[in-house]
């Protein structure tokens, strides 16, 4: 790190540290900031404490934040004016993090806390503050040590108080709220109360990340189980690996646990491997001890207790040996909470945790669930269903969630055949579940899709255990095509996720597809969050080899996976994709998916800030879409590719943009398509005001045009001349309208007064009397002014 010597130094390392991801390493980059800034004097040392304090908030070691906030306060009394607007409010602030902090240490003493939070009292009320911030620390306390009767009474005080500027943000109100809702036991107000928070309307650094897992259970007890599982599959990967959220992973874990998803348990245990660290933080590190205990716990009651699991550095561990650890751990981290408080209920809310019945036998997740056999083999070759994996629904069809407008995907796609084999043939079967077979080969027969669903529907509930995996996965996998053809997409979606639940126990290879199928119902319905762990777990098992899954599934896969990281707001990822499955379509004798993903990837490298990567993607597109004779996306396409290129050299994107309007021009020439003309004779004078203003930019201060090279207003002026000349007679007066006025402002800023102002004046006749124009009457005067002034 470069030696600090100014507070201004001192603010850029601060800055720098923020962008690194929360957690020790930046603790520690704190800490030698604060190192430094300490020889500049009181000003320099409060900015780094504040930085090192927020710094070990976000990290596991949020204990240590007491001793500089110590030193904050102490500061505080000797000089509060050394204290600019900034760090007072950091001072009151950090003061709830601190209070209620010291909870999750068992050596810090409860009246410690309670003399903490009488000072916090005083001094917010000497500040001016209200109590709301006050109220809620106690609430946490209360709660915290068992004290219904107080927690209760601080809980209302918390909501009745005034918000002020030292109330936590409003998304993390509401979910620890909600919180106090779940575990008093009213499930319904508690996910009413975190509505807000998972719908996106109130968010923060680590909301809706909290609310998200702790929905989970409520949710599964309510029976809102597609819900339930949207929530783990979307906010998993927002927690997943974080030092600060620890108890969300934890839940996550719970959740598995609880709902026949103890493979994906254990996928996420082996993701947190730092969790089980002895030095990490006693409050988190308790709950994360108990849900593996409770998820072991759940291996030994399958018969599993001899599977490797993830453990603890040090050793191996099998379920069972991690099992008795982590619960003694765990109890033996809650007995010195309860010594610390004078209670017993720290204790006894692990217990309750411990000791927590299986909620489902199975809730299909849409990811691989089944544990490996023995120490880490393969799934039985007769596809049996183990111990805890079957049966059960997730009551996910019609939900009316889903829009089922977008249900746009083809029957069959990437679903492949039904698995192969004896497993529940038809001559097996129960006679109701042959005749209802047969109805539904009938309804097939006449196009009957409601007869369909209707058949398969009927032999699927008939079967029951005279089905094996593999012919339930057919099935479910065909009903879910049947539904998706009827555009009843949460239909659709439902038996796709039993779908994969069953080829999972039987067919790796049809899972694949069916988890595809999956993937793009969700799609279909913009469910990205819930889609890309699902797509990124068939990406892993899919061969794209053509006997088995072929190219197509490969690059669909990836085609989807880079719209859910455009939709998460991460490009760089979006472009990974994207250029991987053009890869694999650039050999395809069709070039129109390589051409749009070529596109795609470029608008995706673009927004990631890869300026020449964009540059030579947009060129490449630019190029496929001539091949394939598709005039449009070319003339869009070089365009994109000009206005990439602009900041590095004027020139090059003006000689760009020429080609795209000899492009359309020629393709004007060429086409005989009525519509196709249409929408060209629209391309061609957008693409000539396009290219006036890659030439002539308009500064912000002013508002006025400047050329970005010699005589390039003059030929902006003549391009926007043109087309406006072209756009003069259409049916699109708006459109005409913005023209005129960038023709008459690069008029008279090229020197063109006069034209400049006939064509205010053309615009002006054009739009009296017509309250829908008028908007351009402010632009028309604004131009006049310029001359006048």
């Amino acid at each position: 790190m470069t030696q600090i010597t100014d507070l201004a130094m001192l603010q850029e390392a601060i800055w720098e540290n923020n962008q690194r991801p929360h957690g020790t390493g930046q603790a520690a980059a704190a800490e030698n900031i604060l190192g430094q800034a300490e020889a500049l004097g009181p000003e320099a040392e409060i900015k780094a404490l504040f930085h090192l304090i927020s710094a070990y908030e976000f990290s596991a070691d949020r204990h240590k934040m007491l001793v500089p906030f110590a030193r904050v306060l102490r500061l505080w009394d000797q000089d509060p004016t050394v204290f600019d607007h900034s760090t007072t409010h950091s001072l009151f602030w950090d003061f709830k993090w601190v209070t209620t902090g010291m909870l999750d240490l068992p050596r810090v003493p409860l009246a410690a806390i309670e003399n903490w939070l009488t000072e916090m009292d005083r001094r917010y009320r000497l500040a001016g503050h209200t109590e709301r911030a006050v109220r809620m620390s106690e609430f946490y306390i209360a709660d915290h040590v068992g004290d219904t009767e107080r927690a209760q009474r601080a809980f209302d005080g918390w909501l009745a108080a005034e918000r002020g500027e030292m109330a936590d943000c409003h998304a993390c109100e509401t979910a620890r709220q909600g919180e106090f809702y779940a575990d008093g036991g009213d499930d319904a107000k508690a996910v009413r109360h975190w509505q807000p928070v998972l719908d996106g309307q109130q968010t923060c650094a680590e909301e809706p990340h909290r609310a998200l897992a702790r929905s989970l259970l409520p949710l599964v007890q309510l029976g809102r189980l597609a819900e339930a599982r949207t929530n783990h599959l979307r906010g998993y990967p927002m927690v997943k690996g974080s030092e600060s959220l620890m108890h969300s992973v934890a839940k996550h874990i719970e959740f598995c646990a609880l709902t026949g998803n103890e493979a994906r348990g254990l996928e996420l245990l082996a993701d947190t491997p730092a969790y089980f660290q002895a030095d990490g933080e006693p409050e988190p590190r308790m709950g994360f001890y108990a849900v593996t205990a409770l998820l072991m716990d759940r291996l030994v009651a399958l018969g599993r207790g001899d599977l490797r699991v993830p453990g603890p550095a040090g050793r191996s561990w099998t379920a069972a040996d991690l099992a008795g650890h982590a619960r003694t751990e765990a109890l033996t981290l809650a007995g010195r909470f309860d010594a610390r408080n004078g209670t017993t209920s720290v204790s006894e809310r692990v217990r309750a945790g411990l000791d927590a019945e299986p909620l489902l036998d199975r809730l299909p997740l849409g990811l691989r669930a089944v544990l490996p056999v023995g120490s880490g083999g393969a799934v039985p070759a007769d596809g049996a269903v183990p111990a805890g994996s079957a049966g059960g629904s997730d009551g996910a069809a019609g939900t009316g969630q889903d829009d089922a407008d977008d249900a746009g995907v083809a029957p069959g796609a990437g679903a492949g055949a039904a698995p192969e084999g004896d497993d529940g043939a038809d001559g097996d079967m129960p006679a109701a579940v042959r005749a209802a077979l047969d109805r539904y080969e009938q309804a097939k027969a006449n196009e009957d899709l409601a007869g369909m669903a209707a058949g398969m529907s009927e032999a699927i509930d008939h079967a029951g255990d005279a089905a094996g995996p593999g012919w339930r996965a057919g099935a479910h996998l065909q009903l879910s095509e049947v539904l998706a053809a009827q555009e009843d997409l949460p239909g659709a979606v439902h038996h796709a996720y039993e779908a994969v639940a069953w080829a999972d126990l039987t067919d790796p290879r049809f899972a694949v597809a069916a988890r595809t199928r999956l993937g793009g119902l969700l799609m279909a319905g913009r469910r990205h969050d819930e889609a890309a762990p699902v797509l990124e777990q068939a990406l892993t098992d899919l061969d794209p080899s053509p006997e088995v899954h072929g190219e197509g599934n490969l690059v669909q896969v990836r085609w989807w996976l880079g719209e859910c990281a455009a939709h998460r707001h991460e490009p760089a990822e979006a472009a990974r994709h994207w250029l991987a499955a053009a890869q694999v379509a650039q050999h395809w004798p069709e070039q129109d998916d390589h051409a749009m993903l070529a596109t795609l990837a470029a608008e995706a490298l673009e927004r990631a800030g890869e300026g020449l990567s964009a540059e030579l993607a947009y060129e490449r597109a630019a190029d496929l879409w001539a091949e394939v004779g598709d005039a449009l996306h070319q003339v869009r396409t070089t365009r994109a590719w000009a206005w990439a290129v602009r900041n590095r050299d004027v020139a090059e994107a003006s000689r760009i943009m020429t080609g795209a309007t000899r492009a359309c021009e020629a393709a004007l020439a060429d086409s005989t398509d009525p519509g196709e003309l249409a929408e060209l004779r629209l391309q061609l004078p957008e693409t000539l005001e396009q290219h006036a203003r890659v030439i002539a930019d308009e500064d912000l201060d002013t508002g006025r045009f400047r050329g970005l090279h010699d005589g390039a207003l003059e030929e902006a002026y003549a391009l926007a001349g043109r087309a406006e000349s072209l756009l003069r007679d259409a049916d699109d007066v708006a459109r005409w309208c913005r023209a005129a006025l960038l023709a008459a402002e690069l008029g008279v800023e090229s020197g063109s007064v006069a034209a400049g102002l006939d064509l205010v004046a053309a615009v002006e006749a054009r739009i009296e009397g017509d309250e829908e124009l008028g908007a351009f009457g402010g632009h028309a005067g604004w131009i006049r002014d310029q001359v006048t002034t």
